[in-house]
């Protein structure tokens, strides 16, 4: 990326030439590894960015040349990484996998060890997500207890699928590189929602489960009414969709169908009405001395720029105008 900024810049934890301080450092922030340089000819360097928020971390990481990195079982974490320039091998047990930008990314699962091979001064956008909050996303989506979760390690970026993932991933760099940057919260819900990507988007071993699960047909409407009551108590804070479904006594799946059952929406376009009534209500009462922005914020919305499109459409005018009236 010669000549334009690198994500996650003013996030900056490692830039060195040396080959085992950029081993330790790196090894500090994800797990101990063997680095090593294959290309003595090239000048080594390494950077890494990184911005922890709750479940994981979103990192940008490159290094000069060819280098080898093996970091047999991550454990406590997956590793999702997207090329951004160069290229990569990933090897594994019974197989390996080539990435490069825009073609295919790799996803790497705490148990099966891998060894790296980035080539190329290779530079890579990688999310990081802890193990316990994405096996329990699956648990409660199945129900039960899931054991072992093993991802395919080839992730397509040029299918709908690849392409979705790509944007999120994206968007929660931009959003942690952001002037101040987005709050914890906000990037730990974008987080949450990658996860749902990944589960119900990319093989693994529960993913033909997952899809073949009997849904659950019937969610009586006194559940939905205590969904919405639920979601109007706590509009400013992240949606909590396991804490949800627990609340109503039901599946986030069932959930999700008693919604489209009996409302013809999802839960969170429902929720989306109900902030954007809550903004429409504040910004008529507005005394001046709060902010647009600040509004939208306090009312749960994360993105600035769809929130007031969103208010737009239902309202027929920008949340400055209300404001203004």
């Amino acid at each position: 990326m010669r000549g334009a900024r690198v994500p996650l810049a003013d996030h900056a934890k490692v830039a060195t030439r040396d080959v085992h301080q950029a081993a330790e450092q790196v090894g500090r922030i994800f797990c101990a590894h063997r680095l090593s340089p294959l290309d003595r000819a090239k000048d080594f360097n390494a950077l890494h960015n990184h911005r922890r928020f709750p479940g994981g971390s979103i990192n940008y990481v490159s290094y000069g040349g060819d280098v080898e990195i093996d970091p047999g079982c991550l454990e406590r974490f997956f590793l999702l990484q997207i090329p951004l320039r160069g290229s990569a091998e990933i090897r594994l047990a019974g197989g390996s996998c080539e990435t490069g930008p825009g073609r295919t990314a790799s996803l790497l699962s705490p148990t099966r060890p891998a060894v790296m091979r980035w080539r190329a001064s290779c530079g890579q956008l990688i999310l990081m997500l802890d193990r316990a909050p994405v096996e329990a996303a699956l648990a409660d989506l199945l129900q039960d207890d899931v054991g072992d979760l093993v991802f395919e390690a080839g992730v397509r970026l040029d299918d709908g699928f690849g392409q979705t993932l790509r944007a999120q991933v994206a968007h929660l760099a931009a959003l942690a590189d952001t002037a101040g940057g987005a709050s914890e919260p906000a990037l730990a819900r974008l987080g949450e929602t990658i996860v749902q990507t990944l589960v119900w988007g990319q093989d693994s071993t529960h993913r033909a489960r997952l899809l073949g699960t009997a849904p659950e047909t019937f969610t009586p409407p006194a559940r939905i009414s205590r969904a919405l009551d639920y979601l109007d108590a706590r509009l400013e804070e992240p949606l909590d969709m396991a804490a949800l479904a627990r609340h109503c006594g039901c599946s986030v799946r069932a959930l999700q169908a008693g919604f489209r059952q009996h409302r013809g929406e999802t839960i969170t376009a429902a929720l989306e009405r109900r902030r954007l009534a809550l903004l429409h209500e504040r910004l008529l009462s507005g005394d001046g001395d709060t902010s647009v922005t600040e509004m939208i914020h306090a009312c749960g919305f994360t993105h600035l720029g769809r929130a007031a499109l969103a208010y737009r459409r239902i309202y027929g005018e920008r949340p400055s105008d209300t404001l203004r009236r």
